[in-house]
C-alpha cells in the first residue's frame, strides 16, 4: 500500500491547509480523550511543535494499534475526533512524530513514528520523558521538516483554535449546553499563556435563543446559540450563523440554514447542536446525505429556523416569502408531477418531500391524491413561529440524545404533516443581484426574482422554464455524494419536457 498517498487522499479530503487540519484534529482527539486542558508548546529553534492534553490517555495495547493509519475505537455520534488522523497526517510534513502517554495504573509509554518511504511507515517505542504532570493524558509533538511551517507561529495556533473552537469559550454556552458533555470548561494554552476570549465577545446586542424538537407534548431542547453585531466580537473572524456540535465548529454562514441577509449584513452567532455528530462526514467538516442523515439534518434545521427567525427580525431582517406569481400553480403541478416520476431514482429526496418508503412490497407513503407541491401565498408565514419570550426553559437530559417516544412522535408528526398539505411550496422572493438564483428555507424553495437571469427569463418569455430549472438546482443540493448533480437537473429537465405540448408552451 502506498500510505503517502494514502494520506495525501485524507488530507486532500479538507477544505483547509493541511496545518490548520493538523491542530483541528488534535485537538478533536484530546477533547474526545476527556481533556480539559489542552496546551500547545512551540519551539521555531528547534522546529518542534506540541500538543499536550490531561484526556484519559493510552495503555500500551492501545498506543500500539494507533500507529494503525486505518484504525480507529470511535463509535459515530460520540465524538469529534476520528482515527488520531492528526498525528497521522503530521507524517507528510514531520522528520518525526514522538507520542508520549499516560494510561492511569502505571502506565506510561512512548512512540517515534516517521515516514520513511511511499509505502514505510515504521514507528518504535521509546523513552518516556515524564513530561506529562497530570496523572493521565497524551502528549504528541511533531519534529518539523521545514523552518517556515506555520505550525511555528503562535498566533496561528491561537487562531486557529479560536476558528474552529470558539463555543468551548462562551460561559453561557457551556452553562446551557456543553457542560452535559465536558464536565469542566476546557482551557486551551499556547506557551504557557491562556486563551481567554473578552467579555465583549457577547455584549448587550446578543440575543440567545434555543432550539427545539418535537411536537408541541414532546417537545425537547435541541440546541443552544445566540446571534450579535459582529463588530463586538473581534477574535471572530467569520459573518454568519455557525453551526457546532460538540464545541467544534462545522458550517459558517447563512446559506445552510436556506437564509439571506438583506439588511444587516454584520450579524454573526453560533449554534450548538450536540445531536448532529451523529450524521458528521469522516473529516467532521460537514453532514452525511443519505436518506436518513438528511431526514434528521431537516429536523434539526427546521428548529434553529424557527429559533433565529424571530432575532433576525429584531435586527431588522424580514424573511418573507415571496410574492405569489401569476400563473405559478401550473408550474408547481409540472414540478409534482416531474418528481413523482424521477424520485424512485434518487431516494435521498424522499425526507424533504414528505413521502415514507413501504417497507416490504415497495413503493412509496404517499398516494396520487395527495398534494406533493404547492405554491406559496403571500399571507403565508416562512415558518410558523411562537414568540421567542415564551419559550420556557426545559430540563435537558441524557446530553440530549433523542427518546424511543421522541422518534415514534416524529414519524407521527410526519404523517400528519403529509396529509394536511403539501410537502414543498413554490415561491418567490426579493432578493439581490448576486445572492443565488433560488434557495430552501424550510419548507419553501423561493426563486429570487432579483436576479439578472429571472429579468432576463422574464423579458424573453421563459419565465416557466427559468422557474422549473431553479427548482431543479435547489433540489439537487440535497443529493447523496454519489448522485451527480449534472445529472439530477438532467434527468428533471427530461422528465419535465417529455410532454411535447409543455415545452411548446413555455417557448410561446
Amino acid at each position: 500500500m502506498n500510505l503517502k498517498h494514502l494520506l495525501e487522499d485524507i488530507r486532500d479530503s479538507y477544505p483547509l491547509p493541511l496545518e490548520e487540519v493538523i491542530i483541528n484534529e488534535l485537538i478533536a482527539n484530546s477533547l474526545d480523550s476527556g481533556a480539559s486542558q489542552i496546551s500547545f508548546f512551540i519551539d521555531p529553534g528547534q522546529q518542534s511543535f506540541t500538543i499536550m492534553d490531561n484526556g484519559r490517555g493510552m495503555r500500551r495495547p492501545a498506543l500500539r494499534e494507533y500507529h494503525n493509519i486505518a484504525a480507529s475505537t470511535k463509535a459515530r455520534g460520540r465524538g469529534i475526533g476520528f482515527a488520531g488522523i492528526g498525528s497521522k497526517l503530521s507524517l507528510l510534513i514531520a522528520g518525526s512524530v514522538v507520542t508520549e502517554t499516560k494510561g492511569g495504573r502505571g502506565s506510561r509509554s512512548a512512540t517515534a513514528w516517521h515516514l520513511a518511504s511511499d509505502s514505510r511507515a515504521p514507528w518504535k517505542f521509546a523513552p518516556f520523558s515524564g513530561r506529562i504532570l497530570s496523572p493521565r493524558g497524551t502528549a504528541v509533538t511533531i519534529e518539523l521538516a521545514h523552518l517556515d511551517s506555520p505550525l511555528l507561529s503562535a498566533d496561528f495556533t491561537r487562531q486557529t483554535i479560536i476558528n474552529h473552537y470558539l463555543p468551548l469559550f462562551i460561559p453561557q454556552l457551556h452553562e446551557a449546553i456543553l457542560r452535559f458533555i465536558y464536565k469542566k470548561e476546557v482551557e486551551f494554552f499556547v506557551n504557557g499563556q491562556k486563551i481567554a476570549i473578552s467579555e465583549s465577545s457577547l455584549d448587550q446586542s446578543a440575543k440567545l435563543f434555543r432550539a427545539y424538537v418535537g411536537g408541541r407534548r414532546t417537545r425537547q431542547p435541541a440546541g443552544f446559540g445566540y446571534i450579535a453585531i459582529h463588530e463586538a466580537h473581534q477574535p471572530f473572524q467569520h459573518f454568519g450563523l455557525a453551526v457546532s456540535t460538540y464545541g467544534k465548529i462545522i458550517k459558517y454562514g447563512w446559506e445552510w440554514l436556506g437564509l439571506t441577509l438583506k439588511t444587516n449584513a454584520n450579524l454573526y452567532g453560533i449554534v450548538e447542536i450536540p445531536g448532529l455528530a451523529e450524521i458528521l462526514t469522516i473529516n467532521k467538516m460537514d453532514f452525511l446525505r443519505d436518506a436518513a442523515s438528511l431526514k434528521k439534518y431537516y429536523r434539526f434545521r427546521k428548529a434553529i429556523q424557527e429559533a433565529v427567525l424571530p432575532i433576525l427580525e429584531m435586527f431588522g431582517e424580514k424573511q418573507g416569502a415571496g410574492e405569489k406569481p401569476r400563473e405559478l400553480k401550473p408550474i408547481a403541478r409540472e414540478v409534482e408531477r416531474t418528481l413523482r416520476d424521477i424520485v424512485a431514482d434518487f431516494p435521498e429526496l424522499l425526507p424533504l418531500l414528505g413521502i415514507k418508503k413501504i417497507k416490504g412490497g415497495g413503493g412509496y407513503g404517499l398516494s396520487k391524491n395527495e398534494p406533493l407541491v404547492g405554491v406559496a401565498e403571500k399571507s403565508e408565514n416562512l415558518v410558523p413561529l411562537e414568540p421567542a419570550g415564551k419559550r420556557e426553559e426545559e430540563e435537558q437530559k441524557n446530553g440530549l440524545e433523542r427518546t424511543q417516544k421522541e422518534k415514534k412522535s416524529e414519524l407521527g408528526e410526519l404523517k400528519k404533516r403529509v396529509k394536511k398539505g403539501p410537502a414543498i411550496y413554490i415561491g418567490f422572493e426579493t432578493g439581490q443581484e448576486d445572492s443565488p438564483l433560488a434557495r430552501m428555507v424550510e419548507d419553501r424553495v423561493l426563486i429570487n426574482t432579483s436576479h439578472p437571469s429571472h429579468h432576463k427569463a422574464l423579458n424573453a418569455g421563459f419565465e416557466d422554464y427559468h422557474a422549473i430549472f431553479c427548482v431543479a438546482w435547489v433540489l439537487s443540493q440535497f443529493l447523496q455524494e454519489e448522485h451527480s448533480t449534472h445529472q439530477f437537473i438532467n434527468n428533471f429537465l427530461f422528465s419535465w419536457g417529455k410532454d411535447e405540448s409543455k415545452i411548446q408552451q413555455a417557448l410561446k
